[in-house]
């Protein structure tokens, strides 16, 4: 028997139906409604395909109901759905029929999103509402009362009007004494609470219309700014209360993002933005600045802008993304750079997310476009084939066919992602990591110790580039002219030894807006006074941190801000001594097998609050700690001799963390995502 002529001819027949069912299958959209008795489930006429069919499954139990579509209409029971389950979720999917059977989510669109079925015998509601990969899904929700809001505005200067009907479904509930929005802080579950008008229906006594205003939201003043919080009607009964998130899905459409932004109230040098929360519309508040607001906003118009060219086929366009946009530097910067060495800007269009005043500095033709500026910045983005970023982009979920290549920026020693166990703003936000790494095709890595770190902490499973990191080739080139060129647009003495202090910055240092500051505990005064003669001491910062830091006239000459400087590799090539603390730069910096100090004041504070380290600081790393600025004057006038001490342990950690690099990694991750 050919087996092989077997499963060729099973590809194949395969594939024919797939063709047959390729419209809807590819496209899985449909639309949602309801009548008192069923969900009406309709697909478009030029469609519809006899093999295919609409399934029904619960999430929680795996039971499901499938039904085969014959017209463009299907129709489910409510009740035969409620009988698998009354609480959890609905997952809706497209199926192929038959040997080669097939299925994929249904996605969800503007058109289901303000789907609801009402079982007023069960008291339950079934409401749609998109997953966290914009798949249709329908959450099962026991209420005692339904209802719709009608009016959501600004009233006078600084009050939101609300209005809207109501209805009862539970029959034990026979009168209602008090109705009234509730406001939940989000992080402590402090309450504002507003009472409302309302008045009972002549014709339906379990119907009645309610109106009245949020105005005063009272928070103590250290936790008003970045405050959220959501709301939530109540219905009174004998002091009785209950209660249901206020679902502003079937209010209006939000068709695109930015209409989630509802009301916006300047109060107080603070923004009031009332909006609907992302995916599950409901209706919430988020007290910020006008700066914060704005960026937020923007993202939201520019996902729009993204989904709108989404239509269009994607092209041989590559989207280099490095820090948020904020500099030209990073893995994607000598990728870029090899690629124009390479003469690949003769096989694909560049662009580069860049909002520097500096746009001379990125070499060959690119287009530049903007991260904070709605417009060109999604429109590329939804059109390049190749995505290429160090952190994260503003964008959820990638198109089919786009290949994204994740080139990350630094070994860890920090804890990332889901290796986070101590609360944070790092655990709060490492969700938006792992949605981005679902879009990843290929993660760069430096060594092994990292691959396994980054597959656990970000839930990888897809390629790993353990290929070294792209920015580290430039410790294998002859960099005399770079340095001496450095040194001339920077006024830097060339006969004085160079020490760059480069901190990380640290989760516990922000203000309620989540702007970063920074505390600088080195003396730069005695650091002058000991070695004003011998060294020049460069700053750079980390790129989260504010950079408010006053340097005194008479330091100038000795210390130099370098801050705002996009590549601190170049930084590393001109520096004779490392001082840093929890930043990955010296996983970097130790391919120069020069001194590095650690100055870590805050380390026991540091290690069992804020995020946690990989690393024993106290056995592994290739330098000394520091604890004081007496111990950092010392270790410098002694450098040759704390060179000396780490000589054996310098060269165990080259050899675990750094061999892996030649001075080719760029040109071999090219061949591999590009070539």
């Amino acid at each position: 028997m050919n087996f092989n002529r077997i499963i060729t001819k099973s590809k194949t027949n395969f594939k024919k139906l797939l063709k047959k069912s390729s419209k809807l299958y590819s496209y899985p959209y449909v639309k949602l409604s309801a009548d008192e008795e069923n969900i009406i489930i309709e697909v478009e006429k030029d469609k519809i395909s006899p093999n295919l069919a609409i399934e029904i499954k619960h999430r929680q139990t795996g039971y499901r109901i499938e039904k085969k579509i014959n017209s463009n209409q299907v129709l489910f029971s409510i009740n035969e759905l409620l009988e698998i389950d009354t609480k959890g979720v609905f997952d809706l999917y497209i199926k192929i029929l038959g040997k080669f059977s097939r299925k994929k989510r249904v996605i969800f669109n503007s058109k289901n999103q303000i789907f609801k079925a009402v079982s007023k015998e069960k008291n339950i509601i079934l409401r749609s509402y998109a997953t966290k990969f914009n798949n249709l899904s329908l959450k099962i929700q026991k209420s005692d009362f339904d209802y719709k809001i009608t009016t959501l505005e600004c009233y006078g200067e600084d009050k939101v009007l609300i209005e809207g009907n109501l209805e009862i479904l539970n029959d034990e509930i026979t009168h209602i004494d008090k109705i009234s929005i509730t406001g939940k802080n989000r992080l402590d579950s402090q309450s504002n609470n507003f009472d409302l008008d309302f008045k009972q229906s002549a014709e339906n006594k379990s119907k009645y219309i309610f109106r009245g205003y949020i105005d005063e939201i009272s928070a103590s003043d250290e936790k008003i700014l970045n405050l959220r919080m959501d709301f939530f009607i109540r219905i009174y009964e004998d002091g009785i209360f209950y209660q249901s998130l206020i679902y502003l899905s079937d209010f209006k459409n939000f068709k695109n993002d930015e209409d989630r932004f509802l009301i916006k109230i300047d109060k107080c040098e603070n923004v009031y933005s009332f909006y609907a929360t992302e995916k599950s519309y409901t209706f919430a508040l988020w007290i910020t600045t006008e700066i914060s607001w704005l960026r937020s906003y923007n993202i939201a118009c520019g996902r729009t802008i993204y989904n709108n060219y989404c239509e269009q086929p994607l092209q041989d366009i590559i989207f280099f993304e490095s820090f948020f946009g904020k500099s030209y530097g990073g893995n994607p910067k000598y990728i870029y750079e090899k690629m124009l060495e390479l003469g690949l800007d003769n096989k694909f269009t560049f662009v580069w997310a860049y909002s520097g005043d500096n746009t001379g500095i990125i070499p060959g033709n690119p287009i530049i476009v903007n991260r904070f500026e709605p417009g060109d910045y999604y429109k590329y983005l939804a059109l390049s084939k190749y995505w290429v970023n160090n952190i994260i982009f503003p964008i959820h979920k990638k198109r089919t066919g786009n290949i994204y290549l994740q080139t990350w920026h630094g070994t860890p020693l920090k804890k990332l992602g889901y290796d986070i166990t101590i609360p944070g703003p790092e655990i709060e936000g490492r969700q938006n990591f792992y949605n981005e790494s679902r879009n990843w095709d290929y993660l760069i890595s430096s060594n092994e110790y990292s691959s396994e770190i980054f597959k656990r902490a970000f839930k990888y499973k897809k390629k790993m580039l353990e290929l070294g990191y792209p920015i580290n080739d430039i410790f294998f080139k002859d960099n005399d002219e770079l340095i001496n060129s450095i040194k001339s647009k920077f006024g830097i003495n060339k006969n004085k030894k160079i020490i760059l202090y480069a901190p990380t910055w640290k989760d516990d240092e922000q203000n309620d807006s989540w702007e970063h500051y920074f505390k600088l505990n080195i003396d730069l005064n005695r650091l002058y006074e000991e070695f004003g003669d011998e060294y020049i001491f460069l700053l750079k910062m980390h790129h989260l941190v504010s950079e408010n830091l006053v340097i005194e006239d008479k330091l100038k000459d000795f210390v130099i801000d370098l801050s705002s400087y996009e590549d601190i590799q170049e930084l590393y090539v001109l520096s004779d001594i490392l001082i840093t603390d929890y930043s990955s730069v010296f996983f970097d910096y130790a391919h120069t097998k020069r001194p590095i100090l650690f100055f870590v004041p805050d380390l026991n504070h540091y290690i069992s609050n804020v995020r946690g380290s990989y690393l024993n600081m106290e056995k592994d790393l290739p330098g000394p700690l520091i604890k004081n600025n007496d111990e950092l004057i010392d270790a410098i006038k002694n450098i040759n001799q704390i060179t000396y001490i780490f000589s054996k342990q310098y060269e165990e950690f080259y050899e675990k963390f750094c061999s892996i690099c030649d001075g080719n990694s760029a040109e071999k991750i090219i061949n591999n995502v590009f070539i």
